[in-house]
């Protein structure tokens, strides 16, 4: 199954299918805010705990296989920009390490401000997991035109977020492919296999993109897509609730 297969099936078989779109996208645009706001840990600690929890409760207790590779590729990049982090913040050192004659301080700051970056990263991705995994395209479209969002910026916003999954299955295609033709055994050909990766995703990109072109243009694509059955309509609870989620965040992660 592709992966955005997947996460449209996760959509529609959802518990949190007949939820308001737009409360999803408002409670999910708070807890972000929340998380982002919060000089401790323990904001965006609150927010990773429930958007996992809100994860979990969409998709059933599933963890499909493309949402493993999802987060196993966004904690490979923020593990890479934590220990720059660490390594580069000036305040009290309390580890030193020696690279080629040199030492390196870690500093107290530096841990605690890549904590918190650790943390804020996989409290957004699991937020906007749980927005993703419970919202079908076409329920997006019509929150965003419902908020007088205009056609043409609604429709360029949901192709990105569409074709970015398939892209994702191609890349993971070609990895999968590399690894089993020995492509990463030792640093230098695990090197020139993500650059020879790397060069083909683009030209895939550059190819997907016309194709997909004529494939919209066959089927008298007009830039609307069709909603066959209309999402609930967003309720003043909801705004309540994401107000009320806002706050709570707020005074957990700056108290």
């Amino acid at each position: 199954m592709g992966h955005f297969a997947g996460i449209d099936s996760l959509a529609y078989q959802s518990r949190a299918l007949h939820w308001p779109p737009l409360g999803k996208l408002l409670l999910s645009i708070c807890l972000l805010i929340g998380s982002l706001s919060s000089k401790s840990p323990y904001g965006p600690l609150l927010v990773l705990g429930v958007g996992l929890f809100l994860f979990l409760y969409s998709t059933g207790g599933k963890m499909p296989s493309f949402i493993i590779f999802l987060i196993g590729s966004v904690m490979a990049f923020s593990l890479a920009g934590v220990f720059i982090i660490a390594l580069t913040q000036a305040g009290q050192p309390i580890l030193g390490i020696a690279v080629a004659g040199a030492t390196i301080g870690v500093t107290r700051e530096g841990l605690s401000l890549a904590a918190l970056v650790f943390l804020r990263t996989f409290a957004g991705l699991f937020v906007m997991l749980f927005f993703a995994a419970s919202t079908p395209i076409p329920h997006i479209f019509n929150s965003l035109n419902s908020v007088g969002l205009p056609d043409y910026i609604a429709e360029i916003t949901i192709l990105i977020y569409r074709y970015s999954f398939m892209m994702l299955e191609q890349s993971w295609q070609m990895l999968n492919a590399a690894g089993c033709r020995m492509g990463f055994s030792g640093w230098r050909n695990s090197m020139r296999t993500m650059g020879m990766v790397a060069a083909n995703m683009f030209i895939r990109s550059l190819e997907f993109a016309e194709r997909s072109q004529y494939a919209l243009q066959s089927r008298n694509f007009g830039g609307r897509f069709p909603l066959f059955q209309k999402p609930a309509e967003m309720t003043p609870a909801w705004g309540i609730i994401s107000i009320v989620a806002l706050a709570g965040v707020y005074l957990v992660g700056n108290a």
